[in-house]
């Protein structure tokens, strides 16, 4: 007989090597229409995405004080996950990243 958990098959996902990732993603401000990454970190188990969510892009619908509540679409479906910080990241080259670039130079 075979478990059928939520993290059955899930080991390369949620295994990193050597993460080295800090408190950083604790200081980026989220704000409500945002696109970002979800990106699973295995460290915490709690409020983690299941592992089909893993690496999909979806837009913030709402802003917590330890949570986000973020709009994925899977197929013709939308689906809500509700998740802390450390289990999403912003997605590269929007235009609020590309700007706070612009005024760092």
């Amino acid at each position: 007989m075979r478990s059928h958990g939520t993290r059955r098959k899930a080991r390369s996902i949620l295994t990193k090597d050597n993460v080295v990732r800090g408190i950083s993603y604790l200081l980026h401000d989220y704000n409500v229409g945002d696109k970002v990454v979800v990106d699973i970190d295995p460290r915490e188990h709690d409020t983690t995405p299941h592992r089909r969510f893993h690496g999909r892009i979806g837009e913030v619908e709402l802003v917590g004080r330890r949570t986000l509540r973020v709009a994925v679409m899977f197929g013709d479906k939308k689906k809500i996950l509700q998740t802390r910080f450390n289990h999403i990241k912003p997605l590269a080259g929007t235009a609020q990243m590309s700007a706070a670039g612009a005024n760092s130079r």
